[in-house]
């Protein structure tokens, strides 16, 4: 059985690479828009004149454009997440333009990926934890494969599911390892006032990308 680098490790090499000074600023310009869009959302909730301003009925149909533009934006950073981690990792050039420009070219497949893993874990979770557990770990890999290697959405989630093969347990330990980072990071950031820690938290999206794509690097080879 494959031998692989304790989570615990990858999370430490992640935080090296994360604050490194030209990672951390190319990361924080990556994730800007969906912190820009968390801070519009908080300044309508806590501003008491904007609040008022807005009746009821325009109250909800912001909050539902809002609600659109954060999930398309959230998709798009993501997927623009994950190419701004592979050049950083590969040592290529960190610009963000050209990143946001190969991120929009290719982002309709990437969408429609995201939908496609959501449904299956959706449905994963209806049938109970245990499936739903499994194709978490099966299809983990899925986005990374795709943004790297430009696989289409079947071979991406297939070429995924084969790479955990003989070491399924290894990755689903790495993996909650991971969540919890994720978790106790958010809960930290909870306690600033104003919702603020969401904001920060948006900023730092690409933290949480490095650990999962390392352990994608490592297991690919």
């Amino acid at each position: 059985m494959k031998k692989l680098t304790s989570p615990f490790t990858l999370i430490k090499k992640s935080l090296e690479i994360f604050t490194k000074k030209e990672n951390f600023l190319f990361l924080i310009k990556i994730y800007l828009p969906v912190s820009a869009l968390s801070l519009i959302s908080l300044a309508f909730v806590n501003i008491p004149f904007l609040s008022k301003i807005l009746d009821a009925s325009l109250g909800n149909a912001v909050d539902v454009v809002v609600s659109i533009l954060f999930l398309i934006f959230s998709v798009f950073v993501s997927m623009a997440g994950i190419m701004a981690v592979i050049r950083i990792i590969d040592g290529k050039n960190l610009r963000v333009r050209e990143v946001y420009r190969e991120a929009f070219s290719r982002f309709g497949i990437f969408f429609l990926l995201t939908i496609i893993i959501y449904l299956i874990n959706l449905l994963g979770l209806v049938l109970l934890i245990v499936p739903f557990v499994f194709v978490i770990v099966w299809f983990a890999f899925s986005k990374f494969i795709m943004v790297d290697k430009g696989f289409g959405i079947k071979a991406s989630l297939l070429e995924s599911k084969n790479m955990v093969k003989g070491i399924f347990w290894k990755v689903l330990g790495r993996l909650l390892a991971f969540g919890l980072f994720w978790f106790f990071s958010q809960m930290a950031l909870s306690i600033l006032p104003f919702g603020i820690g969401t904001v920060i938290y948006g900023l730092c999206g690409g933290l949480f990308v490095i650990p999962s794509f390392l352990l994608y690097r490592e297991i690919n080879g």
